[in-house]
């Protein structure tokens, strides 16, 4: 630790408290973990002295962040954080490696912004939204009616979603302690994060959920998406359930689609299986949705709510590149490639070693090229 002055202050103090604030961590605990005490942790939030190098290596891994975040001024992380889906569960409740992912979250839309600006690209948002007066059925269809999908399966959302002007990214979230996250944020625009390591037919249902959120103007969202639909608690988590399943799962495609195969009204895993990997929902939120629509005996999709589709096609790409989305990866290596950023900020981005991001960009240096 280091004493400053005006002249040699390179950490910003005000950057230092806003991720930890982010992470609802007390000076305690982030000092018990750094072996400093408390008194340093304040003293650097305040710029009366600055941590060693080795010491804010440290602190950027506890808070999720790289270290240029701590040399200048940045966008204000998301606030009023409001975790939805578990009854008597607040933020500070989750475990600290869960708040730890929305860290890194906040920091992927960070990069994405300021990439954007070196490449003078901005982004627009051409995302409706609706008051609570709208149905979840209204603003459905008019999503629906926009994307020109009609009553059919409405195939690459986060692709589509993306074009709208949101930022998406996936992250492994710790045991699955939330589904997804949603904020509409003053720079970065609409922002959608979802759970890694769900199967694509949850990580769909968990983007349309969301993205009700972002149409509604709801606060922030740390949403809990249980696989039993009919757990959920709460007005806002309810009518974003709701307009997630009649986005996906339109009331008269996936009747005629239903119809069509002839199935019985216990259809088997397998069978319902088909019609999810078709219309990208898992085996659960169209088993629910055929209940509801009178074609499967109710009480039917408890029986096979544990299991997951075996079918669904493992995706091509890395699974870095995946999370992070074609758009992300596309921008981050166009600035790398027109001298703007380097190498290392590409890896930092990407979280790979800097070895591996040069790999991928001589990849598709060697790509165009032919």
């Amino acid at each position: 630790m280091t004493n400053t002055t005006g002249k040699d202050k390179l950490i910003i103090g005000r950057q230092l408290s806003k991720a930890r604030e982010l992470l609802q961590l007390p000076n305690e605990r982030v000092a018990s973990v750094l072996g400093v005490s408390p008194k340093d942790i304040l003293d650097w939030e305040q710029e009366r002295s600055q941590p060693s190098l080795k010491q804010l290596e440290k602190l950027a891994d506890i808070y999720g962040r790289g270290i240029d975040y701590f040399l200048k001024e940045t966008p204000i992380p998301p606030r009023d954080i409001e975790l939805r889906g578990k009854p008597r569960q607040s933020f500070p409740d989750l475990p600290e490696e869960a708040r730890t992912v929305l860290a890194r979250f906040d920091e992927l839309c960070r990069i994405a912004l300021e990439v954007e600006g070196l490449l003078g690209k901005k982004r627009k948002v051409t995302l409706h939204r609706f008051n609570e007066a709208f149905s979840p059925q209204d603003v459905a269809e008019d999503i629906r009616r926009r994307l020109e999908v009609g009553n059919h399966p409405l195939a690459n959302l986060r692709e589509r979603l993306e074009r709208e002007g949101i930022r998406i990214f996936e992250l492994p979230v710790p045991n699955g302690t939330f589904s997804g996250f949603s904020f509409w944020h003053t720079e970065y625009g609409p922002c959608i994060l979802l759970d890694a390591n769900d199967p694509k037919g949850r990580r769909n249902f968990t983007l349309a959920h969301e993205l009700a959120h972002l149409i509604y103007g709801h606060k922030s969202s740390l949403c809990y998406i249980s696989l039993t639909l009919g757990d959920l608690s709460g007005d806002k988590e309810l009518r974003a359930n709701q307009v997630a399943v009649e986005l996906l799962l339109p009331s008269h495609g996936i009747r005629d689609e239903f119809l069509r195969k002839a199935f019985t009204s216990t259809p088997s895993e397998k069978q319902l299986g088909q019609i999810a990997t078709k219309w990208g929902v898992s085996i659960q939120a169209l088993g629910y949705r055929l209940e509801n629509l009178g074609l499967v005996k109710r009480g039917h999709t408890d029986t096979i709510v544990e299991l997951r589709p075996k079918f669904l096609k493992r995706p091509r790409t890395p699974k870095w590149e995946r999370q992070l989305g074609k758009q992300f990866v596309d921008t981050t290596i166009e600035a790398h490639e027109r001298g703007l950023i380097s190498a290392g900020r590409v890896a930092e981005g990407f979280g790979i070693t800097v070895r591996k991001a040069m790999e991928e960009i001589d990849r598709r240096r060697g790509k165009s090229l032919n």
